[in-house]
């Protein structure tokens, strides 16, 4: 159970129950590690919204993802492309449960951004690539194979983990502009 979240997700309630009047084309989203129906229907819109925002009506009616919420993560989220083919649809994010919900939809706006960035093609991960000493996994960004530079940091340099961090802190402030 996720601790911290009852009262916004009570107080927020009342608006959220006009959501899926702006919400004109959904995903299928599946939450679970949480119990109350409340946190489960806060986290379902904060992803019908997220993917709206992100993608075209006719991607998102295709998606369907699965929101996990884990005590036990190493992370703060993750973005896993279920099916890894072309143009998948089936995710999975998990997120790291925690006290404060703010810092738990900002990650889930992260995760989904991942979840854009592989719908769309633009993020394959798992290419495996001759380097020296052996073979190395890379992921392509936008159709070419994307390798640190000697000063980069593989992973905050990487170009999807600066778009997902850039776009995080936009989404989040969308979502609590609309939900009140």
């Amino acid at each position: 159970m996720v601790d911290g979240i009852h009262e916004v997700v009570v107080r927020h309630a009342i608006r959220l129950s006009c959501f899926s009047l702006f919400i004109g084309y959904c995903v299928n989203i599946n939450v679970s590690g949480i119990k109350c129906p409340l946190k489960i229907k806060y986290f379902e819109r904060a992803t019908v919204f997220f993917a709206n925002q992100l993608l075209d009506p006719r991607t998102v009616r295709n998606l369907v993802v699965d929101v996990e919420i884990r005590s036990k993560l190493s992370v703060q989220g993750e973005c896993v492309d279920e099916e890894g083919t072309r143009n998948p649809r089936f995710f999975t994010i998990a997120l790291r449960s925690q006290r404060n919900v703010e810092n738990m939809i900002k990650t889930l706006a992260h995760e989904m951004v991942h979840v854009k960035q592989h719908a769309k093609n633009e993020l394959q991960t798992g290419f495996v690539v001759p380097s020296r000493g052996g073979l190395q996994v890379f992921s392509k960004w936008q159709g070419t194979v994307w390798r640190p530079k000697s000063k980069e940091d593989p992973y905050f340099d990487a170009p999807w983990e600066i778009e997902a961090y850039g776009r995080e802190v936009g989404l989040y402030h969308k979502w609590v502009k609309y939900a009140g």
